[in-house]
């Protein structure tokens, strides 16, 4: 206040009790943060793990134990109860978790089953309903969405792609179906000219688990796929890939 002017930025506050005469009061400085001294390269441990079956574990244990084991430290009875309850609620709350996990992944095997069940039997029946003289002018194909949109497939001009690979000792073999409802893989030795058919699968990849044709002989495989409708193969012949076998 040199100049006689009272300026309340300068840390001066009219109901602090200060006289004029004064200096400028200045707070005092911040204490400096105690940093916990911890030797290079050890990291810090939390006793709470990081992985939840882990954690469960944990919860469980004191669920389990905590009633004796704090008891040991003389801990009051009220702490005691309070913290084994703590522990009881965050168990059932993981087991519920559990419980609808499992319930959620049986529920969802069972729809594909269902799916794959229900898919065959429908598509059965539709065939038949357009087979029926009233059906063309009934409008059932609009109201009950019989009619499916065009994804540019031709049955006539559909031609599987293939990829093949060695896992686990075994070929794989990758396919593209479109909208074939499977795919049939056939195979031959390089050099031979008849093929012969190892099976449909309507889902990639197909596994060949065939062994060598002489033991401890590698040998080049060939192979190639036609889609299938209906039971019936349609389209071209994939193109012919290869693999070096060596079982």
């Amino acid at each position: 206040m040199a100049d006689g002017i009272i300026r309340l930025d300068e840390g001066w506050h009219l109901d602090a009790g200060w006289h004029l005469d004064q200096l400028i009061p200045i707070p005092p400085a911040p204490p400096v943060p105690v940093r916990l001294n911890r030797l290079k390269g050890i990291k810090h441990m939390d006793y709470l793990p990081k992985k939840r079956a882990e954690l469960k574990a944990w919860w469980t244990n004191l669920k389990d134990n905590g009633t004796v084991e704090l008891a040991k430290i003389n801990l009051a009875a009220p702490d005691i109860t309070a913290a084994v309850a703590t522990a009881t609620d965050q168990v059932a709350k993981m087991q519920a978790t559990d419980d609808a996990e499992a319930a959620l992944a049986a529920a969802r095997s069972m729809e594909r089953s269902a799916t794959t069940a229900n898919d065959q039997t429908i598509r059965a029946a539709v065939r038949n309903w357009k087979t029926l003289p009233a059906y063309s002018g009934s409008g059932v194909e609009g109201s009950l969405m019989l009619k499916g949109t065009v994804d540019g497939f031709d049955p006539s001009t559909f031609k599987s792609v293939l990829k093949l690979s060695i896992v686990g000792g075994q070929i794989r073999v990758d396919f593209t179906k479109s909208g074939c409802d499977s795919v049939a893989v056939y195979c031959r030795l390089r050099g031979t000219q008849g093929w012969t058919k190892l099976g449909t699968d309507s889902r990639s990849p197909y596994y060949d688990t065939a062994p060598l044709a002489n033991p401890n002989v590698p040998e080049t495989r060939e192979y190639m796929a036609m889609g299938i409708i209906d039971d019936v193969e349609i389209g071209l012949p994939s193109d012919i890939v290869s693999i070096v076998f060596g079982g």
